[in-house]
C-alpha cells in the first residue's frame, strides 16, 4: 500500500515482562480522520508517541508522504503532536504556549501581527480568546486541554496526533469542538490519528476507526461496520451507549429445521439471511444483541428488572436474563420497577453471532 498519508507497518513494542504492543499495521490517508479507541493502557499513546519519535519502535516502520521516520529526529518529521498530559510551559502565558511551535529554529517566521492573529483565532474557536494572558497554573483542567489543543492545531504539519483532545470538556463543547476540528482537519488534506478511550467519540469523529485491544488492532473499518457488525465480542463490549449484550448459548436446529439460537431463558429463530450463511452442526456460541434491539412487550424472552433510567428522550432498562445481566434502551418511557416481570420483543436485524471458542464474528 502506498499513498502519501501515513503508514504504520507491523509496528512493535516490547516492554519487559509486559505484553508489548503489535505488531499492528494502519494506515491514514491524506485529509482522513482515523480514530484509535480502546481501554486505557492498551497501547494508544504508545502508538503516537512511536510515530511522533519519542519512543523507538522494536520492530515495524512509519512511513510518512512516501518517507520513512525511523532515521529522523523529532523535529524533523514534521508531526504535530498534542500530548494527553497537555505538556504546557508554566512560565509561559496561554497565548505564548500556543505560538511557541511557530517560533522554533527552523520553522518559517510569521510577522508579529500574522502571528497573533493566528494564536487568537484558535484560542476564540476555543472559548478560550479571554485567557491570552494567564498562565498554566491558573487554569482548570478543561482550559489546559483546550490550550494543548490549540498549540497543536496552530502548526503547520504533515500529520496531526491528537491523543484524548477533548476527553476533559463538558458536553456542549465537546460537541462542537468535534465538529469544528473535523471540519478543520478534512479540509487541510492531510492525515489525523484522534486517540480516544470513547469509543462513541471514535465513531462520531472518523472516517475509520481502528479498535485496539491488548496491544493490537482487533477491528479497523469504517465507523458503521464497527458498530452493526463487531469483528470480536472484545470489541462488542466496547462499543456502544450501552454497549452490546452478550449471551452464551448454542447454535441448534428448531422446528422445522431452520437454526435457532438457545441459551438460558432465551429461544430465538434466526433471520433468514444470518441462517442462510452459517453452515454446519450444533455449535456454542455468543450470541450479541443490541441495546436497541431490544423492546418491553412480547415474549422473545422474560427478564426481571434491576433498574430503569429515563434519559427524556429514550429510557435504559437493566434487567437480568436468568443469571446473565442486559441493557435495554427504548424509546418508551413507562416507569419500570425493579423486580418487575417484563417480557420483551427482539428485532432480527439487531443480532450478531460469535464463535463461543474464537470470539469472533460468524
Amino acid at each position: 500500500m502506498t499513498h502519501e498519508g501515513l503508514i504504520l507497518s507491523d509496528l512493535a513494542r516490547r516492554f519487559s515482562g509486559e505484553a508489548g504492543i503489535g505488531p499492528l499495521g494502519l494506515d491514514i490517508r491524506p485529509g482522513e480522520i482515523v480514530a484509535l479507541t480502546g481501554p486505557s493502557g492498551t497501547g494508544k499513546t504508545t502508538v503516537c508517541r512511536m510515530i511522533s519519535g519519542l519512543e523507538r519502535p522494536d520492530a515495524g516502520e512509519v512511513v510518512l508522504g512516501g518517507r520513512a521516520l525511523s532515521a529522523l529526529p523529532v523535529q524533523a518529521r514534521g508531526v504535530a503532536h498534542m500530548f494527553e498530559s497537555y505538556a504546557l510551559y508554566s512560565h509561559l502565558s496561554v497565548a505564548q504556549n500556543v505560538a511557541f511551535p511557530l517560533l522554533a529554529p527552523g520553522k518559517p517566521r510569521l510577522g508579529r501581527d500574522a502571528l497573533a492573529a493566528r494564536v487568537q483565532e484558535l484560542l476564540d474557536v476555543a472559548q478560550i480568546g479571554h485567557l491570552g494572558a494567564r498562565k498554566p497554573g491558573a487554569l482548570s483542567g478543561g482550559q489546559k486541554q483546550r490550550v494543548a489543543l490549540c498549540r497543536c492545531l496552530v502548526q503547520d504539519a504533515a500529520v496531526f496526533l491528537l491523543d484524548e483532545p477533548i476527553s476533559h470538556l463538558d458536553a456542549k463543547l465537546r460537541n462542537e469542538l468535534r465538529g469544528w476540528i473535523r471540519r478543520r482537519q478534512t479540509a487541510l488534506g492531510v492525515p489525523t490519528l484522534w486517540s480516544t478511550p470513547d469509543a462513541m467519540e471514535a465513531l462520531s469523529v472518523a472516517d475509520r476507526v481502528a479498535v485496539m485491544i491488548d496491544g493490537r488492532i482487533a477491528q479497523f473499518a469504517a465507523p458503521e461496520e464497527v458498530y452493526f457488525r463487531p469483528a470480536t465480542t472484545e470489541v462488542a463490549r466496547l462499543v456502544g451507549d450501552p454497549a452490546m449484550n452478550l449471551v452464551e448459548g448454542r447454535l441448534e436446529a428448531r422446528d422445522g429445521g431452520a437454526p435457532g439460537f438457545r441459551g438460558k431463558g432465551i429461544d430465538l429463530a434466526l433471520p433468514g439471511d444470518l441462517a442462510a450463511r452459517l453452515s454446519g452442526g450444533p455449535r456454542d456460541v455468543v450470541l450479541g444483541l443490541r441495546p436497541s434491539a431490544m423492546s418491553p412487550g412480547g415474549r422473545d424472552a422474560s427478564l426481571k428488572v434491576y433498574a430503569w433510567e429515563p434519559f427524556g428522550k429514550h429510557a435504559i432498562i437493566t434487567a437480568m436474563l436468568e443469571d446473565t445481566m442486559l441493557r435495554l434502551k427504548t424509546p418508551r418511557l413507562d416507569r419500570f420497577e425493579a423486580n418487575q416481570e417484563i417480557g420483551v420483543t427482539i428485532d432480527p436485524a439487531g443480532l450478531v453471532l460469535f464463535d463461543a471458542t474464537t470470539r469472533r464474528a460468524l
